[in-house]
């Protein structure tokens, strides 16, 4: 396809990152979606011979995400679009404090190792997904979108567009179609998903 773009899913086991991938791979874009098991790499990649690619990281351990980001951009593609933070959990009150990890940390530690690729090349999105609105959540919420507007000011001047946005303004973007054209995943970082204003 014209203008078919390499994304990077972070939680493609189900829910909403899964649903991203296949959105995308139906419309012939290249997808490399993070697993957390190594049982579920055969299962993701059957999606889409050729276009669907499984990495097993634990998003919540930093040390491991830097070189799996390397690893897809010398064996597979350039990272052109990053989804993050779709892999929100529903956490027990002892299990808060690894799920803000996963939801805060993890997200930005894969944010800022897929940065410099984009950065380089002068272009590139960045779309993180912000946990629902529930009170067990509002903390990463509010945390992950200020990062983000803080992160969209700083790479704007180097082409890359940077989105946070809840599930449900996604949603509605792919309602709309976003995904549909060649210049679908751009859309996502020009102010089409309303939530959070961007650079």
């Amino acid at each position: 396809m014209t203008g078919r773009k390499t994304f990077l899913i972070a939680g493609v086991g189900g829910g909403l990152g899964l649903a991203f991938a296949e959105r995308a791979l139906s419309v012939g874009h290249r997808v490399v979606g993070v697993v957390r098991r190594p049982e579920q790499v055969a299962e993701f990649e059957a999606l889409g011979p050729g276009l669907a690619f499984a990495r097993v990281l634990d998003i919540g351990s930093a040390t491991g995400i830097e070189p799996a980001i390397r690893s897809v951009e010398e064996d597979i593609a350039p990272i052109d679009v990053l989804v993050a933070g779709t892999d929100h959990g529903q956490a027990t009150v002892d299990d808060l404090r690894r799920q803000r990890d996963i939801d805060v940390f993890g997200t930005v530690a894969v944010v800022k190792a897929v940065l410099p690729g984009m950065r380089l090349r002068r272009a590139g999105t960045v779309v993180v997904v912000t946990p629902e609105a529930t009170s067990s959540y509002h903390g990463s919420k509010f945390a992950l979108v200020g990062i983000m507007l803080s992160l969209a000011t700083e790479v704007a001047p180097f082409g890359v567009r940077v989105t946070a946005a809840g599930p449900e303004a996604l949603r509605a973007a792919w309602s709309d179609g976003v995904l549909e054209s060649a210049d679908g995943p751009l859309a996502l970082g020009t102010g089409i998903i309303p939530e959070t204003p961007l650079a």
